[in-house]
């Protein structure tokens, strides 16, 4: 029979050793507690966000830099499913690699995953590198999650990437300046450059604009993206108006995030867009512009701004370099034109010189003959059909040698309104001739110092020229007015008339020596090329303005320089 009671110092004995125990597991607790506030310690000492999860996928630990980085606490975010902390793209994908992780556990280093993104609380996203570590506990496997936010690593990567890509685009710019292409083709290309560059959020759509000496508009050059089902809605700008007009005329990059209220000049159905409209500027001097097309709602970009400037500029340059290419062309064919036109007058003078003396014999003979033969015979007609081309002749000769001659100024004092007058009446036949009516408006200036016998064939030149525009009549009207400031005072001659006008291609050329609107047998196109000549000898100016169908004014402009 087995003994039931204890003798007391047996029952003592238990005693104490149940104490030693207790003592013991008493130990083991404060180290086990001393261990796990070393290991939160440690958890929440780390830079990155640790996230443990369990074989349900649901979040059983995370520790302090989690709540900063996720801006969950842990009392909202135990127990969840770790798919919260996912772009909603990548939930499924990732549910199937957790999975796949738990059947095959080992560690896996950052940077070992495809790029993804995490989201936090408030839904912003950053991307993201995670490194996955097994952890067998005593009741289950779990997987510990080491979550790195390198939103500044990828930014300064992809800042070294575009500087790479800025580099790289100027180069190319550069280079393809250099080519033998039109300015448009260079354009061309040089969009295609820009808006194929990584990192940026520009649509594939963008535009160059030119703006001309003296223009007022902006006239598009080149444009990429665009198709005849998907036009470009601008093809001119005027300076000041719409988003691009604006920030050219204030010399201004000016950005919208989309297309409210922000375009003025077109009706065509227009497509979500925001813009980065970048003037292409050297100095003062506007040339153009650049317009580029961003994502609607895309937020304004440091980066994408200093980018597009460095291209407008590099553009500036291309331009300039074009028009300097330009400017010493045509300075190249005056000068040639130049060259030709006084060999050419060199040699008109000496053939009208050896010219002038035989054609005066033969008319003066020619008006000897016409004298002493009968009216009404075929010899009286022959007689004056020889006068009529002799005195053209004359005429011919006589511009030549004005054309030719250096034109040496004889500055008196005159009368401006005698000379008008003079050149008036010596063609009163002619207007009476043409059923021409004259129409007069002349100030009473003083005189005042100007070559009279040079206005004279100034004013001639231009009177006979208006008289052959109105070869069935028509009216004529010369004005005379004094006009500028106190400093600089000049006096205007208007002579216009009624005529069929002149055609703006023909306004290019109405300065040209030998180029005529006339008949062969009417002129030799050195009217105003004479006229051009002289005023420009008198420090003065010559200018046209003509309507097709309203006839011409022609404006004299002289110093006004009393004695």
């Amino acid at each position: 029979m087995k003994k039931i009671d204890k003798t007391k110092a047996e029952l003592f004995k238990e005693l104490e050793e149940t104490k030693k125990v207790v003592q013991e597991l008493n130990l083991c607790q404060a180290e086990f507690e001393k261990s796990r506030e070393r290991y939160e310690k440690l958890l929440d000492s780390s830079p990155d966000a640790m996230i443990f999860i369990n074989t349900l996928n649901e979040i059983v630990l995370v520790n302090a830099q989690f709540e900063k980085i996720f801006g969950y606490s842990q009392e909202e975010i135990l127990g969840k499913k770790l798919d919260i902390l996912l772009q909603d793209k990548f939930r499924k994908k990732h549910s199937k690699m957790v999975q796949k992780f738990f059947e095959n556990p080992d560690v896996r280093s950052m940077g070992s995953h495809f790029g993804i993104y995490a989201k936090k609380k408030d839904g912003n996203e950053f991307p993201a590198d995670i490194s996955l570590s097994p952890l067998q506990t005593d009741e289950e496997l779990l997987i510990m999650a080491d979550v790195r936010d390198i939103s500044k690593r990828r930014e300064a990567e992809e800042q070294i990437e575009l500087n790479y890509y800025i580099q790289k685009v100027t180069n190319s710019m550069l280079k393809i300046s250099l080519e033998p292409l039109s300015l448009e083709d260079q354009f061309d290309r040089i969009l295609d450059l820009i808006l194929n560059v990584p990192h940026l959020s520009l649509q594939s759509k963008g535009a160059i604009f030119l703006k001309y000496p003296e223009a007022e508009i902006l006239t598009l050059k080149a444009q990429h993206g665009f198709t005849g089902a998907d036009p470009l809605p601008c093809t001119e700008i005027p300076l000041g108006h719409c988003l691009c007009g604006k920030a050219a005329s204030m010399s201004k990059l000016i950005y919208a995030e989309d297309m409210k209220g922000i375009h003025e000049i077109h009706d065509v159905e227009m497509f979500p867009h925001g813009h980065y409209c970048v003037p292409i500027v050297s100095g003062k001097n506007l040339h153009g512009l650049l317009n580029v097309y961003i994502q609607e709602g895309h937020k304004r970009s440091g980066r994408e701004e200093d980018f597009l400037t460095s291209v407008a500029s590099a553009l500036a340059t291309i331009i300039e370099r074009d028009r300097t290419e330009q400017e010493k062309k045509d300075l190249q064919r005056q000068l040639t034109q130049a060259e030709k036109l006084a060999a050419l007058g060199r040699f008109t003078a000496n053939v009208a010189h050896e010219i002038r003396n035989p054609l005066t014999s033969v008319g003066g003979f020619a008006r000897r003959l016409d004298k002493t033969i009968p009216e009404n015979t075929k010899e009286k007609n022959y007689a004056k059909i020889i006068i009529a081309e002799v005195t053209r002749l004359e005429k011919i000769l006589k511009n030549i040698l004005s054309f030719s001659r250096e034109t040496t100024p004889n500055i008196t004092e005159n009368d401006l309104g005698e000379v008008v007058e003079r050149v008036l009446l010596m063609n009163e036949y002619l207007f009476k001739e043409k059923f021409i009516a004259i129409k007069r408006s002349l100030e009473n200036l003083p005189r005042f110092l100007f070559d009279s016998d040079l206005i004279i064939e100034v004013l001639e030149n231009i009177v006979l020229n208006a008289i052959d525009v109105m070869p069935t009549g028509g009216t004529l009207t010369v004005t005379t007015e004094k006009g500028g400031g106190p400093g600089k005072s000049n006096v205007f001659i208007r002579i216009r008339d009624t005529g069929d006008g002149i055609s703006e291609e023909q306004m290019k050329m109405i300065f040209e020596p030998f180029y005529t609107t006339k008949a062969a047998e009417h002129g030799t196109g050195l009217g105003l090329s004479i006229t051009k000549k002289i005023m420009e000898s008198l420090d003065g100016r010559v200018e046209v303005e003509s309507e097709v169908g309203k006839g011409a004014e022609v404006i004299l402009t002289l110093p006004f320089v009393l004695k």
